[in-house]
């Protein structure tokens, strides 16, 4: 692989190769037989499993064309607004309430309104 791109065909694409730092931020490229997409100036999301990995800036990598992009199920969020953040919350709040109560039924009395009462005041977001 040199400095300049071109074409190659690998692992079913088409693409170029060039340098990481080239690519734009959401752009798809294998690297060490891998697919990635950029989401930093030094870091990508690997493919398959949505874990985060540093690239060199130095690394030479095969931009993926024609590909449609959707987002992984394992690829985590980073930022969230105020709302966003709020139903979090909320969900979670809701989910532990519902584990509390299984387990109470299950082991046949569990002191359920005390721990409730924690949670609610622990996670009062309104």
């Amino acid at each position: 692989m040199g400095l300049f791109p071109f074409l190659v065909n690998d692992s079913g694409f088409i693409g170029s190769v060039m340098r990481f730092p080239q690519l734009t931020i959401g752009q798809q490229f294998e690297y060490q037989g891998k697919r990635y997409t950029k989401t930093g100036p030094m870091t990508a999301t690997e493919e398959s499993t949505g874990a985060s990995t540093m690239i060199r800036r130095s690394a030479e990598v095969i931009v993926v064309v024609d590909v449609q992009v959707e987002p992984s199920t394992k690829q985590v969020k980073k930022s969230y607004n105020r709302r966003e953040l709020l139903e979090l919350c909320q969900e979670y709040k809701t989910k532990l309430h519902s584990q509390l109560r299984q387990m109470a039924t299950d082991e046949g009395g569990l002191q359920l309104d005390p721990v409730l009462n924690v949670i609610d005041t622990t996670l009062d977001i309104s």
